[in-house]
């Protein structure tokens, strides 16, 4: 899994296309249809930075926020001191008590690399839920990584800093790698270079992975839709429910 360091600290800036307002209304659509309570628990794991964390929380939800990135739970711990922020591995999930909804926005999912993870975090989740309890996640898929991403380089100054980010997809083993180089200082004389590598998955891994886990309910929509995910689906959602 990958461990964000220097982009934790400029994450919000680089990433501020993404649409927030939409993922908010369209997972509470999900969870309210599901029959999850106006003030129940809620975990999200792998926060990030937890605009997403504290944006339910002004709803009224009990949140807590899970990240395997200390840089990144420092940028949420400082946008919001009154929710509960823990550095823990999604696949190792020990929770102070069950919960009534464990979710997971932003493709983080997709930063599990194997099968075998990925069936240690639906069962960490649903070790961590309460009976009826719902697990809520979405993925990038193989469509998005091939003909969205694969081949395409980015580059921004934003003042002081400045990035160069390289996309690769792997098509055999569906792992995409992202290359990321950034300058920054007064001169942008310091430079650092990550690389972040997400999995696509398909159907078949992901019912594997939650029949083993003993999920026995499950529901998978395409990304802002309440219908089945289309060929050329970009993101899906999958909900299960314990």
């Amino acid at each position: 899994m990958a461990v964000y360091k220097y982009f934790a600290t400029v994450y919000d800036r680089m990433m501020d296309n993404i649409p927030y307002d939409d993922w908010e209304q369209y997972i509470l659509l999900l969870l309210y249809k599901n029959g999850v309570k106006p003030d129940a628990k809620i975990t999200e794991i792998g926060c990030g930075t937890g605009t997403m964390t504290r944006r339910f929380a002004d709803y009224g939800f009990k949140m807590t926020g899970i990240d395997i990135s200390e840089e990144m739970l420092a940028e949420a711990e400082a946008k919001s001191k009154d929710i509960t922020y823990i550095h823990m591995d999604m696949r190792e999930l020990k929770l102070p008590e069950k919960q009534e909804v464990i979710f997971s926005t932003g493709d983080s999912m997709n930063y599990i690399l194997t099968n075998d993870d990925l069936k240690k975090v639906m069962k960490s989740a649903y070790d961590n839920l309460e009976e009826g309890g719902v697990f809520l996640f979405d993925m990038k898929t193989d469509y998005f990584f091939r003909y969205s991403l694969d081949g395409y380089t980015y580059k921004e100054n934003l003042g002081d800093f400045s990035y160069v980010w390289r996309n690769i997809y792997d098509e055999e083993n569906h792992i995409h790698s992202y290359f990321l180089k950034f300058r920054y200082g007064y001169n942008k004389e310091k430079v650092v270079c990550e690389v972040h590598k997400q999995r696509a998955y398909f159907a078949k891994d992901i019912k594997e992975a939650a029949v083993y886990a003993g999920f026995d309910r499950a529901k998978v929509y395409g990304e802002m839709t309440l219908q089945k995910p289309m060929k050329n689906c970009e993101r899906f959602y999958i909900l299960l429910k314990k």
